[in-house]
């Protein structure tokens, strides 16, 4: 069985180069930028916690209020429509109504049973 041993560390003369210092990107300017917009220091202050709290309980709230008011709306919409097909479903079928009530159509209609429309008119019975 082969025995463990270490391994030689490399000189610090072959180690690479440091890396230059970073560019400050958008996140770093944005974080300056909130510090000093929320007078942080190195530690959080109460106050500002509390802050963010607030904003962040705000932020929940304003999403919530934006879901329910879409859903609100769809719901309109929804009985918007229902409310359409209905009415014209009622027109129509009025239309086939006042169309199957006319004189001439039931005339037609009771010619199939065997029955006439009167051509004579009725007498008037007088009684003295």
């Amino acid at each position: 069985m082969a025995t463990n041993t270490f391994r030689d560390r490399p000189e610090p003369a072959t180690m690479a180069a440091p890396k230059p210092p970073r560019k400050t990107g958008i996140f770093d300017r944005l974080n300056t930028w909130l510090t000093n917009r929320l007078e942080l220091g190195d530690e959080l202050p109460t106050e500002t916690l509390r802050r963010i709290i607030w904003l962040g309980i705000l932020g929940i709230f304003y999403i919530y209020v934006q879901h329910s008011y879409e859903s609100f709306i769809k719901k309109i919409d929804r009985a918007r429509n229902d409310m359409e097909e209905k009415r014209a479903a009622y027109i129509s079928q009025k239309s086939r109504y006042m169309f199957a009530s006319k004189q001439s159509e039931i005339a037609k209609k009771l010619s199939e049973d065997g029955l006439e429309e009167n051509i004579t008119p009725p007498t008037k019975i007088v009684v003295k």
